[in-house]
């Protein structure tokens, strides 16, 4: 078995194990593909892109207060919005996603190499929620999208209370 290790591999398996951005990124993934239109790929690649652009941020210095309960919340607004099935215009979306990831990439400080695997982990992530939602919707129910986003929501309110 192979692993992936150095810079590039920490950045991408970073989405993956660390449960508060895999449920981050794919309820941001789940709620684009609910959005639809321009928004599958408007909203996963402002989320990125804001998330890079708190991690280097930070990196250089700039601290942003409550990071950990941020996180938390972001997860309850962006699983809630999954829940409630919200159709936000798309300049909104885009804006809501990009402010929920800054609080996904303040913590991280790394390499560019590391900052590249992070990219790429967060858009995978994404991608499969994006690609959660068509498949659940198609197989069983929009509804059935709507609980995976309750469970995102739940799971921020267990990061608030220290739970998880």
């Amino acid at each position: 078995m192979t692993t992936v290790t150095g810079a590039f591999g920490t950045g991408l398996t970073e989405p993956v194990w660390v449960l508060q951005h895999l449920l981050g990124f794919l309820a941001i993934g789940m709620w684009a593909g609910q959005t639809g239109g321009t928004a599958v790929w408007q909203v996963p690649a402002a989320a990125v892109t804001a998330a890079l652009a708190a991690g280097i941020a930070a990196q250089m210095g700039l601290r942003l207060p409550y990071a950990a309960p941020g996180l938390a919340g972001a997860l309850i607004v962006t699983g809630g919005l999954v829940a409630l099935g919200v159709k936000a215009p798309v300049a909104l979306a885009v804006l809501a996603a990009a402010v929920a990831a800054v609080f996904h990439g303040h913590p991280h400080q790394g390499s560019p190499l590391f900052w590249s695997g992070f990219a790429t982990g967060m858009l995978l992530v994404s991608c499969a929620g994006l690609g959660l939602s068509i498949a659940v919707t198609q197989a069983e129910s929009a509804r059935a999208v709507q609980i995976c986003g309750g469970a995102v929501a739940v799971g921020g309110v267990l990061d608030l209370v220290g739970v998880i």
